[in-house]
């Protein structure tokens, strides 16, 4: 059944379109439930048909088409209704198979485990009470079959019997590990949603200053055990200040898109770039020496001065440039801190020089 999954679960994402309830994760549970057992209705359908039972056949046929239909209510937008459906209805189709033509020893009541997982993955965590209706609605129609159905029908021969057990038992076991499928899967997404908001700056969409200095100390820490060499960069957007203040915040905000995104593409692979704080970047470059840093923050200078901006909706472009100091790690440097500290005393210097250029820190800009 594992190939299937994709397909299914594919299926299951076109109730995409239905706003009635926002909860994704939920209205799969639901979809993938009633496909499944609309697939098992027709199964069985087929083996009675096969058989020549006709009746029987077509009792498996109207309990496919009551699956379809409640699929149908789901992404039709009755959620609601869809939801509740499926316990009665799999609880009716359940006791009609065991007292007609299965009989209890079959074991096909154990299908009814199917409610408990989706107890807990079709209805709202806050949702407790609804959840405990369908579970102990589920034992007692359980209870039910176990005390009053018979034991064997005429149609059920000791092979027969086997049959449905271990059909049941597949039929159990492929609903909960699909269920749980779903499930894991939107945890997991959850959980890289979160990771993505606590290290990516949401404005300019690179990494935020805790990800881009944790990446620091472990490039620094790898370059000091290989012996490496490695270099930091700190970027200021030149008279940043001034850009808020006469054409706005908004603007503003382009400005720091538009330079991360030419950062982006001009860094390589191995490097690290994160948002330092307002308009300054850090860039970290493993395995760099001065004169290839150098050449590569020297393209990024050019490629963000040849930047032209509109704004404010008028033809006129807005110009923007940066200032640039790099450290490289040395056999002297202890903490990462120390190469920040250098990379930020030639960006000063840079400033003071008459800014949008590149300053390496040299020996006399040692760290206190």
């Amino acid at each position: 059944m594992s190939f299937l999954k994709p397909y299914i679960r594919r299926f299951a994402a076109l109730i995409a379109i239905n706003g009635a309830d926002a909860d994704l994760n939920r209205k799969q549970v639901v979809n993938i439930t009633y496909l499944l057992s609309a697939m098992v209705g027709i199964m069985s359908a087929l083996i009675f048909f096969v058989y020549g039972w006709f009746t029987e056949s077509i009792v498996h046929i109207l309990g496919a088409m009551v699956s379809v239909t409640g699929y149908l209510l789901s992404i039709k937008g009755y959620a609601g209704c869809a939801r509740v459906l499926f316990p009665l209805a799999c609880a009716t189709y359940v006791s009609i198979c065991t007292f007609r033509f299965y009989g209890s020893d079959s074991h096909f009541a154990w299908l009814l485990i199917i409610l408990a997982a989706y107890s807990v993955t079709g209805f709202r965590v806050d949702r407790g009470k609804a959840q405990f209706v369908v579970c102990a609605f589920a034992l007692m129609m359980f209870a039910f079959i176990e005390l009053f159905a018979p034991k064997t029908t005429p149609y059920a021969s000791l092979d027969v019997r086997l049959l449905i057990a271990l059909s049941t038992f597949v039929a159990s076991a492929c609903m909960i590990v699909l269920i749980a499928g779903v499930v894991v899967t939107k945890l997991r997404k959850l959980n890289e949603h979160l990771r993505y908001l606590a290290e990516v700056d949401d404005l300019t969409k690179v990494h935020n200053r805790r990800k881009v200095l944790a990446e620091a100390a472990n490039v620094f820490a790898d370059s000091m055990l290989s012996n490496q060499a490695c270099c930091f960069a700190i970027l200021d957007l030149d008279h940043f200040k001034s850009i808020n203040d006469r054409f706005g915040h908004e603007t503003g905000d382009l400005v720091l898109q538009k330079t991360a995104a030419v950062m982006k593409n001009t860094i390589r692979k191995s490097d690290w770039i994160g948002r330092y704080g307002g308009e300054e970047f850090v860039i970290i470059m493993p395995n760099t020496r001065t004169e290839e840093a150098l050449k590569l923050m020297e393209s990024v200078r050019i490629q963000i001065s040849d930047l032209r901006l509109a704004y404010n909706g008028l033809d006129k472009k807005l110009r923007v440039t940066t200032s640039i100091g790099i450290a490289e790690v040395d056999a002297e440097t202890q903490r990462y801190e120390q190469v920040l500290a250098r990379a930020d005393k030639a960006l000063y210097q840079a400033k003071d020089q008459g800014r949008n250029q590149v300053v390496f820190a040299g020996k006399d800009m040692e760290a206190v």
